[in-house]
């Protein structure tokens, strides 16, 4: 049987965008994509500890993880043979640059979200 992910993202942020295309999980996985900016209600539901402007949630059996704590996970169930898949290899070989590496891709997130014109807050 599939576990089912729920991946909650930002569809208007190019980086956030591409990323969500490109993941391609293993079989036993099931990767659900949701607009965050169409479902702020639903996650706060299903993860009230959780802020969506703090980075990617992933919902999956009742569980939230978000930021690094998401790419971690994604990180053991993607598939490796895909040129995107071995990028992600960074997230597991550098874990002591994850953070500061996370925190600039918010940042550069929200400066492009700035010269689109669209809001970087999600609400």
């Amino acid at each position: 049987m599939k576990q089912t992910l729920t991946l909650y993202y930002d569809k208007e942020c190019p980086f956030c965008n591409h990323y969500a295309r490109f993941l391609t999980l293993q079989k036993s996985h099931e990767l659900h994509l949701v607009n965050a900016r169409e479902a702020l209600q639903k996650i706060r539901t299903q993860c009230p500890q959780l802020d969506i402007n703090d980075g990617m949630i992933i919902e999956m059996d009742g569980r939230c993880l978000q930021g690094t704590e998401a790419l971690a996970y994604l990180d053991a169930i993607i598939i490796r043979n895909t040129l995107f898949g071995r990028l992600h290899r960074v997230w597991r070989l550098t874990p002591w640059l994850t953070l500061p590496l996370y925190s600039v891709i918010k940042l550069l997130r929200r400066i492009a979200l700035f010269f689109m014109g669209k809001k970087s807050d999600i609400e």
